[in-house]
């Protein structure tokens, strides 16, 4: 009877042992997978940040320089370029903004300044960003490597 007793604690002992171990080995399964889908929402969220932020700071330079014949769109040896305008102590400075291997850059220099792209200053990773203007109305345009895009209209108020 006793021999019973010592099998029957036997496996009652194993079976919590077994119960414990299973839910030692979800808990882990569970982590796992949501540390997997916080990362893929984290990387999701940088991707967001940076079309948001690439568009929103070029309107908000388009803003600052704002003023009839300060902002253009213009091409130079292959790249398209929103260029600012203005003008201190009688000299004309202008800013350019433009996109080039990746990165949306920005260069400040004497008006007509020739430069090369990569002398410019990088301000944020996009894998492309594209400007367009037609009557006072500049298009912004870009797009991550998910193929998600996100466009922004900026109408000139001084056009």
């Amino acid at each position: 009877m006793e021999n019973i007793k010592r099998g029957n604690g036997l496996v009652h002992t194993v079976c919590v042992l077994a119960v414990i171990c299973m839910f030692g080995i979800s808990a882990m399964m569970l982590g796992s997978v949501g540390a997997s889908v916080y990362k893929n929402i984290a990387e999701r969220n940088l991707n967001s940040f940076e079309l948001r932020s690439s568009l929103s700071y070029v309107k908000t330079k388009i803003n600052q320089y704002d003023e009839t014949g300060k902002v253009s769109v213009e091409e130079r040896d292959g790249v398209k370029m929103l260029i600012l305008s203005e003008e201190v102590e009688g000299e004309t400075f202008d800013t350019a903004v433009y996109f080039y291997k990746g990165k949306l850059y920005e260069i400040t220099g004497e008006k007509g300044m020739k430069f090369e792209p990569e002398d410019g200053f990088s301000i944020l990773n996009v894998d492309s960003f594209d400007i367009t203007e037609s009557n006072g109305l500049i298009k912004l345009v870009t797009v991550d490597d998910d193929n998600e895009s996100e466009t922004l209209y900026v109408k000139l108020r001084s056009s």
